[in-house]
């Protein structure tokens, strides 16, 4: 296990814990949910602020709409990275599936907010959502706890419902987090058996390449072995599946008896990348090697066949590519699996030149259109009193579409934004400033809420941890247009938009914004009748609350002298 991850991850749980007002044990489960599945820092507030979970076993509820997943887990954290589990934490995250498919027994036993968790888990069931729960904590990994789990996700019923456990000990959550940081690790060596005589040896331009059939038996045990650590680049497994999915169609196959002898002909095989592969006898010698296609088919394989294998073969290509190419050759291998709509608008032309465009700022960011996408060699010029600037597309996404007036979309939705609503989150014509704009003002509400998270009172803290971040951006992107007129940002420059002037006074606009959405928000719901959890995610209840924000802020502009201390005119343009 890398040493500095030893010191990062107690240092980042003290921090989390505090800032978030998190036990130790809910702050590690929230940095394993920023840092290991992507999820942003307000859809992880949001996962872990379900009222009444953790006493039915769950720590984190979060609906993946993107991927079609019902995500639950439990954490358990040491600082010494030494915690023994326990089957009992285990068995009561599996009952907790009993709990949720009853949302009425929950509201009658006065958990509103779980009760509101329970009806999007049977909905999302309903719509043939695969279930994921995830068991996360700081220890090593514990042998009950692994053979439960395989027993678990081998249970034909569990695989009919597309329920699946998974299993993360600290050294997977640290590869992963490796991983996360650029450093993918692959496997120094391995001799894999193969079937038969019907080998290809290639040799071209690209490299050398075997391409052999690979008897199931053996990914089992190379999965069994070396777990997450065979995917370098794909640390993070998209199991919980949904209906009839590519996932679904593996499992039926591999548990069907009279069609899993048919599953060489059926999958699309898969590839492993490494320094050198060399054909001797009957096997494979690798060196350096990972697998970057076929994650899928791999884990389907070790999750339904480890009792018995035979019978199932699968074709196997082994590329030894020359560097230059190995990010294409990933890049091109995993083209036909299902992807984020983020990852396709990667390769939207507007998104391209943004790219280009942030690298050519005067103070250059990294903006990461895919995972692990940051420029090789040196990043000094992107240090920031040693922090990295860089902006993540899909949180970019969520800052446009709040900033732009619909922080419901950007909510609940994120998905849609690259999809369906891309141009208009993102014009062929928008500037790169204005872009930065948008980002520089979701930070300073992230910052602005973060720290009222810590600090401020029960209510207000229950709102902002309901998509805070996103629905304060999307009020102070209003206050904005308000004080500085609808062209404010016409010409802006990056000198001025990065200025600490500028900061600074778009800090005051932040909580200017954050205390009146709060009040608001009170104010509405108290005639409403309705639990939080309900009117924050309807568009109606955002459009009333902003309209009472803004007859506030009339109110408050008559205070001329006020006005420019409290929220004073920004000045970006050149003019």
């Amino acid at each position: 296990m890398p040493k500095n991850f030893m010191t990062h991850l107690p240092a980042e749980i003290t921090r989390i814990s505090r800032r978030e007002r998190l036990s130790p044990d809910k702050a590690f489960l929230f940095w394993f949910a920023v840092n290991i599945l992507e999820l942003s820092e307000e859809e992880a507030r949001d996962a872990m602020a379900v009222e009444g979970a953790n006493d039915k076993g769950i720590d984190l509820f979060f609906v993946d709409e993107e991927e079609g997943r019902i995500l639950l887990m439990q954490g358990k954290y040491s600082p010494g990275m030494r915690y023994r589990p326990k089957l009992g934490e285990l068995t009561k995250l599996e009952s907790s599936l009993n709990w949720l498919a009853n949302p009425e027994a929950l509201r009658k036993d006065g958990k509103a907010d779980l009760a509101d968790a329970a009806e999007d888990y049977v909905r999302s069931v309903n719509d043939g959502y695969g279930v994921e729960m995830s068991f996360v904590y700081a220890g090593p990994k514990c042998a009950n706890v692994d053979k439960h789990i395989a027993v678990y996700n081998q249970n034909p019923e569990n695989v009919a419902k597309r329920k699946a456990i998974r299993h993360y000990h600290i050294d997977i959550i640290s590869s992963a987090w490796n991983e996360a940081q650029g450093g993918q690790q692959r496997i120094p060596s391995e001799k894999i058996t193969i079937v038969g005589q019907g080998v290809l040896v290639a040799n071209g331009q690209f490299g050398d390449a075997v391409v052999a059939t690979v008897p199931a038996s053996e990914l089992v045990r190379l999965h069994r072995k070396y777990e997450d650590r065979l995917f370098d680049r794909n640390v993070r497994l998209f199991l919980g599946v949904r209906k009839g999915s590519v996932n679904a169609g593996l499992a039926e196959t591999l548990n069907d008896t009279n069609q899993r002898g048919n599953f060489w002909a059926f999958n699309n095989g898969i590839t492993i990348i490494c320094d050198s592969c060399i054909r001797r006898g009957s096997s494979i010698q690798l060196t350096n090697f990972s697998i970057v296609n076929g994650c899928q088919t791999v884990v389907s394989i070790s999750q339904n066949l480890q009792a018995d294998a035979a019978g199932v073969e699968v074709l196997t290509r082994c590329v030894a590519a020359s560097p230059d190419i190995v990010d294409d050759v990933i890049r091109f291998n995993n083209s036909q699996n299902p992807i984020r709509t983020w990852d396709i608008a990667s390769q939207d032309k507007t998104q391209r030149r943004l790219k280009t465009e942030f690298e050519h700022l005067s103070e250059p960011y990294i903006y990461m259109t895919r995972r692990g996408a940051r420029p090789k060699g040196n990043l000094q010029k992107y240090r920031d009193d040693g922090r990295l600037r860089q902006i993540r597309i899909d949180l970019m996404g969520q800052y446009a579409a709040a900033f732009r007036g619909d922080p419901v979309l950007a909510y609940k939705h994120k998905a849609f934004i690259f999809s369906r609503y891309h141009d208009d989150m993102f014009p062929s014509d928008v500037r790169v400033q204005d872009v930065l704009f948008q980002w520089v003002c979701g930070e300073t509400c992230r910052e602005v809420v973060g720290k009222t998270i810590g600090t401020g009172e029960e209510a207000e803290v229950r709102i902002l941890k309901k998509g805070g971040t996103l629905f304060v951006l999307a009020i102070m992107a209003s206050i904005l247009v308000r004080r500085n007129g609808a062209t404010y940002l016409n010409g802006a420059l990056e000198r001025n938009i990065i200025s600490h002037t500028t900061k600074g006074r778009l800090s005051k606009y932040a909580e200017y914004a954050r205390d009146t959405y709060v009040q608001a928000v009170l104010d509405e719901a108290d005639i409403e009748g309705q639990e939080l959890p309900t009117l924050i995610r309807q568009r109606e209840f955002f459009k009333k609350v902003k309209e009472r924000v803004g007859r506030g802020y009339e109110r408050d502009a008559r205070a001329d002298r006020w006005l420019k201390e409290a929220i004073p005119k920004l000045a970006v343009s050149a003019i």
